[in-house]
């Protein structure tokens, strides 16, 4: 599979994730959530033996998509389980079900870095990372059909089903969704497979920006009630709440992507040695998301929390600019420790955000902050790679200059650096180097890495501290942790009500 080709079937699955979160978010807050996570299985499973059984890259292409689409429901499991339970105890229940899923994320880690390794199945060993996929979506759908049974949604009982087909919000879909896939396909293409100069990019980022610029007027003159619920808006809590999960997102993302690859940089390529060093960073991002719901819960107060974890991750992220390839204690000692600031981020913005908006939206707040931390995902990525690259580029070219220079190589410059740039140490023997001059040029490029993910670091650090100095105008939820439960599972009055609810408005009209 060809490089781009790779980034095709990445832009496919983060475009379809991203794009679908909040669309499906908004339907499931009219229709119910239980038919979107269940179909989302579903497809999850067609999509995953489609990429598991393919022989084309068009095949696992297509089986992306589909695994995207599924994904997109299955998110809408975190607002599902927010309305089940008590107003007062979700930031329990959230830190519970996020150490949950960073601990999947863990294991996950690690078998896919042993499929690689092993090359389980000989040249498709890679396949069994969609079978394992597969598997995990049939258990989920299967145990959703079996157990959740909500009433009907309050936007089901207040509405005919015919007016609420009406009212879904049609042209925010359209355009919503055109505008991030110009520009996470601008996004993707810049730098890599295309200039950032070239019409390529630049004409996708410009369609996306407009779109995204009309969207927002749209939702905001036109529509009370679309993809952007006017009842969003209640406080300033919210827009405020999707900025810092859009910067969480470029936090997280980006460093569980460009982490992993500064390792192979600097201590070793092994997929699973590579995992074992990012442990530390993954375990206390686990471990610290049941506390930092314990927290919330018990003092009803999220902010100071908040302000003071980004502080914390900031000056850790900041630290980890020190790191070289002598340094690997320093690198497990400091992403340990900003792993605990990111494991607050991770819970109490998602939670103080479903405590800011009406109980009834929670499908449509949760999907467009998790919708917002994808996107911030793909732009940190863009932009932390944008900065190693530029960075890059001016500390090797003069260094590798002055080797080919005292070597008297006459070898152009721009041959070599497209050969260091492959990645492996063979890629210099067609150029016919004496081996001295080979090993110099190596060790030069390798300095120059190395240096170069000192700026990244210090990008992501200002960035999360910017964070948190936003985090300092959220306003208090103690108000709404409450008793409330916007979808009663278990026997009792409310659920009664609920369950009656449309039936008794049906039958008066």
């Amino acid at each position: 599979m060809s490089t781009r080709q790779t980034l095709f079937c990445a832009w496919a699955r983060k475009y379809i994730i991203t794009a679908n979160e909040s669309i499906q978010g908004s339907l499931s807050d009219r229709f119910g959530k239980k038919i979107f996570m269940v179909g989302g299985c579903a497809l999850g499973i067609a999509g995953s033996l489609i990429s598991a059984t393919a022989h084309s890259v068009q095949r696992i292409i297509g089986g992306n998509i589909l695994s995207g689409v599924a994904t997109a429901g299955c998110i809408i499991s975190i607002a599902a389980n927010q309305e089940i339970t008590p107003n007062k105890i979700r930031p329990y229940v959230m830190g519970f079900n996020q150490a949950v899923a960073s601990l999947m994320a863990l294991m996950g880690t690690f078998s896919a870095a042993a499929f690689v390794k092993n090359n389980t199945g000989g040249a498709g060993g890679w396949r069994w990372a969609y079978y394992l996929n597969a598997i995990v979506f049939g258990i989920t759908g299967l145990g959703i059909a079996a157990t959740y049974f909500p009433p009907p949604t309050k936007m089901r009982r207040e509405n005919y089903v015919k007016s609420l087909v009406a009212s879904v919000d049609y042209v925010g879909i359209l355009l919503l969704a055109g505008s991030l896939a110009s520009l996470i396909i601008g996004l993707t293409w810049g730098g890599s497979t295309y200039p950032w100069s070239s019409g390529h990019v630049v004409a996708p980022l410009t369609v996306g920006c407009v779109g995204l610029l009309s969207f927002g007027i749209y939702e905001w003159k036109f529509c009370d009630n679309g993809l952007f619920d006017h009842r969003l808006l209640q406080t300033m809590n919210f827009p405020i709440l999707l900025f810092v999960c859009t910067i969480d997102g470029m936090l997280l993302l980006g460093v569980n992507v460009l982490y992993a690859q500064e390792i192979a940089d600097l201590f070793t390529t092994d997929a699973v040695r590579i995992a074992v060093i990012l442990c530390p960073y993954l375990i206390t991002s686990t471990l610290g998301c049941i506390p930092a719901g314990w927290i919330m819960g018990k003092t009803k107060s999220y902010r100071t929390l908040l302000v003071a974890s980004l502080i914390w991750a900031s000056l850790f992220t900041g630290l980890m600019a020190l790191i070289n390839k002598d340094r690997l204690s320093m690198a497990y000692a400091f992403s340990a420790l900003f792993g605990i600031g990111t494991a607050v981020t991770t819970v109490i913005p998602i939670v103080a955000l479903t405590l800011s908006v009406p109980s009834f939206l929670l499908g449509t707040a949760g999907t467009l902050s998790i919708s917002c931390r994808a996107l911030g995902g793909i732009i940190g990525i863009t932009i932390f790679t944008a900065i190693f690259n530029n960075r890059l580029a001016s500390l090797a070219t003069p260094s590798i200059s002055k080797v080919l220079i005292e070597s008297g190589a006459p070898v152009p410059l721009p041959a070599v650096l497209g050969a260091l740039s492959v990645g492996d140490p063979h890629a210099l023997l067609p150029l016919g180097l004496p081996e001295v001059v080979n090993e110099a040029l190596l060790g030069t490029y390798a300095v120059a890495r190395q240096n170069s993910w000192t700026y990244v670091w210090v990008a992501v650090s200002t960035l999360v501290f910017v964070n948190a100095i936003f985090c300092c105008f959220l306003k208090p939820v103690r108000d709404n942790m409450n008793a409330h439960v916007e979808s009663a599972l278990e026997e009792s009055e409310v659920r009664r009500e609920q369950m009656v609810g449309l039936s008794a408005k049906l039958g008066t009209n």
